[in-house]
């Protein structure tokens, strides 16, 4: 026979046995429910760097083709994204929303002027990348390099905003579509399209450039 004590520690074993139970399970489920919320995390923040990548890929295609598609854009205060168009990227304005496996990302990038000093980036010019001068980085502006930013963000994370430098390369050309804007009367760099100089034997008449004969 089971005495009354003995039942009763034997109930409360069982008892503590059950909480027991329960905690692990409990734990067990929030770390289930941690692990994936984490994969989901690193699932998106892969999808968001992704777009990243294609963006600026973008941009280096679209400054590759004429660096005044690039340079030309409205600097810092507008947002542009990546579009392509008759099978060519160019530079959209405003914001781009992309659905990737359920999950709306939105992107846009921005354009600002730099400054070097002794040929190195010292930083984007003043007013924001908008200005050419370089009073706050320091050095001197610098048109054949260009600062590009890109924004992604998507629901319940925090924006990815990542930002890289693209060069017109020395041996890359600026495409000179009109002559008609006439001399600047000194030597000028890409991407302006006046030429330098005129010794007086350069015809300007039509908006075309003609040597004329002695």
């Amino acid at each position: 026979m089971i005495h009354n004590s003995e039942s009763g520690q034997l109930l409360l074993e069982i008892m503590v046995a059950i909480a027991a139970s329960v905690i692990i399970v409990t734990l067990g489920a929030q770390l289930v429910y941690v692990g994936m919320r984490g994969n989901k995390s690193s699932s998106e923040t892969n999808v968001a760097l992704g777009l990243v990548e294609e963006t600026f890929e973008a941009a280096r295609n679209i400054a590759t083709e004429k660096w005044q598609n690039i340079y030309n854009l409205t600097k810092f205060s507008v947002n542009y994204y990546p579009q392509v168009s008759s099978s060519k990227w160019i530079a959209a304005i405003g914001t781009e929303d992309v659905i990737i496996s359920n999950k709306t990302y939105t992107r846009y990038f921005i354009i600002q002027n730099v400054c070097r000093n002794s040929g190195n980036v010292s930083g984007i010019t003043d007013s924001n990348g908008s200005a050419i001068t370089c009073v706050s980085s320091g050095g001197v502006f610098d048109p054949s390099t260009q600062k590009i930013t890109t924004n992604v963000s998507w629901p319940d994370a925090e924006a990815l905003l990542v930002g890289e430098y693209i060069t017109r390369w020395k041996n890359k050309t600026c495409v000179q579509t009109d002559w008609s804007g006439g001399q600047s009367g000194v030597v000028t760099n890409c991407p302006t399209t006046v030429y330098g100089s005129n010794d007086g034997n350069v015809d300007l008449s039509g908006g075309a450039i003609k040597l004329l004969t002695q």
